[in-house]
């Protein structure tokens, strides 16, 4: 099946070249700039904007954008027009047969996720990141590069792990949560707040999980 990227920017081209080292044909994307339309990204089009998804009945679709809140009122709009999803998986990740994956979800390359752990639709598991064993990701998140979620860890909807950080055994995140660059994660965190450093402390706390659409800025 043919695939189209929700979105034309950095992300985007990741979920590209892993659909073009798969061999799965990328159609191009779809995004709402105006100026972006008719460009080229890694030799794929931007064909138009969202409104015109419905003309490619054919086609699975993926969200090729990073922020977690985006992420979830595309898939929310596109879902309610009946889109399929497509799942891009790099063929240099390592994915354990008894993980299981949902819809829409990116695990880019040298990502590594071990047995009978559960990823949630829409999640990105970003380059080079580590999940391991028994592990449970919620829907929307995103696991940036080079973070390493040790077994057990439970992570809620909606949550974005920042660069290089680590989260120790058992440990449970809620959702809406931010975790700064490498911050290292000991004990357990609520919902919706900002957590920084080694170990990590809270600094703020963030809007509800799901955002507001009128809160919700690409």
């Amino acid at each position: 099946m043919s695939v189209i990227i929700i979105g034309a920017g950095g992300h985007a081209k990741v979920a590209a070249d892993i659909f073009r080292l798969v061999g799965s044909p990328v159609l191009g994307y779809l995004d709402d700039d105006p100026a972006k339309i008719g460009i080229n990204l890694l030799g794929y089009p931007v064909l138009g904007a969202l409104q015109t998804a419905s003309a490619y009945p054919d086609a699975a679709f993926i969200i090729g954008i990073g922020a977690n809140q985006t992420r979830y009122m595309l898939a929310q709009r596109l879902t309610a027009s009946g889109v399929l999803w497509a799942s891009a998986v790099h063929p240099r990740a390592v994915i354990a047969e008894s993980v299981t994956v949902g819809a829409g979800v990116l695990i880019a390359a040298q990502g590594a996720v071990n047995p009978d752990t559960t990823i949630g639709d829409h999640v990105i598991i970003n380059t080079g990141a580590t999940v391991d064993h028994d592990c449970s990701i919620g829907d929307y998140v995103h696991v940036a590069p080079g973070t390493h979620l040790a077994g057990g860890v439970k992570v809620g909807a909606g949550t974005l792990i920042g660069v290089g950080s680590v989260i120790t055994p058992y440990v449970t995140i809620g959702s809406g949560v931010v975790i700064g660059a490498g911050s290292v994660i000991t004990k357990d965190i609520p919902d919706h707040v900002t957590v920084v450093g080694v170990p990590g402390r809270t600094i703020s706390t963030n809007q509800a999980w799901p955002p507001a659409p009128a809160t919700i800025s690409r």
